[in-house]
């Protein structure tokens, strides 16, 4: 009998999973008749505007392996199109986790090497932050920019989005130091080899230096310009109706609010519809527009990519 490995076993089980997930989440949905309805009499601006938004989808996850790349360069050195295949894959574990938090043990996975997984996983965290202080600057930039009164929920966000930053800046600086420290005096310059030690993970971030965060964030900010320019499209393609201006006022605020608030699969969509109606009512009234595009978001950056991610191939 063929005996597989818990590798193998792993992968199959996740994407069973995975598509399980898919089938309840379309068994479940109850908008369809809206969403036909919407796009059965929508207009040629409204269906370009949904598949420029659909041919961005690949620049999106190009935008993260190439930030990827760049951060496992010295740990697992690899061509872009073996970053853009395990940041496909991720999508996988990240579909199905609070917070998306089984996106970089997905990715790992495809690493031949077991005692370089934990050390890329943190490695990835470092990237989760970038876009994520990304996300934060621009949105709170916005916020208190555009005088925007949404009660209470202002000076929560605030208060939990300013947090979140401290937190970012301190462990991207201090984290090094503390890690260079430990190194030495374990005396641990190289990593021992056994798979899946916390010393690799030391020894990796004592080689990560300050000024390398900065790169990520840049690299981070040119995937939040296509993150929002495909939510504008989107919002296009579902009828709301905004000036340049309110788009891109709001836009950001949006991504501030997804950023800070709690989400569990089961109610990705709906939390993000929701803080999309929320955010958006302050400048229209269509509701049904907000909620729709930000299922159709959904759809494009964590449904289609992960279909795509139970389909690559190693390359």
């Amino acid at each position: 009998m063929k005996k597989y490995s818990a590798k193998t076993v792993f992968n199959v089980l996740l994407i069973v999973a995975a598509y399980g997930y898919l089938i309840y989440t379309f068994v479940t949905f109850d908008s369809y008749d809206e969403l036909l309805l919407h796009f059965r009499t929508a207009g040629w601006p409204q269906l370009g505007a949904l598949a420029a938004a659909v041919a961005l989808i690949p620049v999106n996850f190009l935008c993260e392996a190439w930030k990827w790349k760049y951060l496992l360069r010295r740990l697992e050195p690899m061509s872009i199109g073996e970053a853009q295949r395990q940041v496909y894959y991720g999508v996988v574990g990240a579909m199905l986790t609070p917070e998306r938090l089984g996106d970089y043990p997905t990715r790992v996975t495809r690493i031949a090497d077991k005692s370089k997984w934990l050390p890329a996983i943190a490695l990835g965290f470092v990237g989760s932050m970038g876009l994520s202080s990304v996300n934060i600057l621009g949105g709170v930039t916005s916020l208190m920019s555009s005088g925007l009164d949404i009660g209470d929920n202002k000076s929560q966000v605030l208060w939990i989005a300013g947090g979140l930053l401290c937190a970012f800046v301190a462990v991207v600086i201090l984290l090094p130091s503390f890690a260079r420290k430990k190194t030495r005096r374990a005396e641990v310059a190289q990593t021992d080899g056994k798979p899946g030690s916390w010393q690799n993970i030391l020894v990796v971030l004592s080689d990560f230096r300050a000024w390398e965060f900065p790169v990520v964030v840049a690299i981070s900010f040119v995937r939040y310009v296509v993150y929002c320019t495909q939510l504008l499209l989107v919002l296009i393609a579902c009828g709301v109706e905004l000036t340049l201006v309110q788009y891109l006022t709001i836009i950001p605020i949006h991504y501030l609010f997804v950023t800070v608030v709690p989400t569990v699969p089961v109610a990705d969509a709906a939390v993000r519809g929701s803080v999309g109606v929320l955010i958006f009512s302050a400048f229209t009234d269509n509701s049904a527009g907000v909620a729709i595009a930000a299922i159709v978001l959904w759809v494009l950056n964590t449904i289609i990519p992960c279909i795509v991610g139970t389909m690559v191939k190693k390359g």
